[in-house]
């Protein structure tokens, strides 16, 4: 099964962002895995990580 990386600010943004681009399939028949919250760092500036979230069809 191939899975796709998607970051963005947020884990929402991410699952978004994803679902967009796997257009053809709905929510339904997409698994989702988090990989990463994201933060924002030390005082909003240092140390920003994106959200990340792996994503696969699956053709159950």
């Amino acid at each position: 099964m191939l899975e796709v990386e998607f970051k963005a600010k947020t884990v929402t943004e991410a699952i978004k962002k994803g679902l967009s681009q796997l257009s053809r399939c709905g929510r339904d028949h997409v698994k989702i895995k988090i990989v990463s919250e994201g933060s924002k760092g030390l005082f909003g500036l240092n140390g920003i990580k994106p959200a990340i979230v792996l994503m696969s069809i699956d053709n159950k």
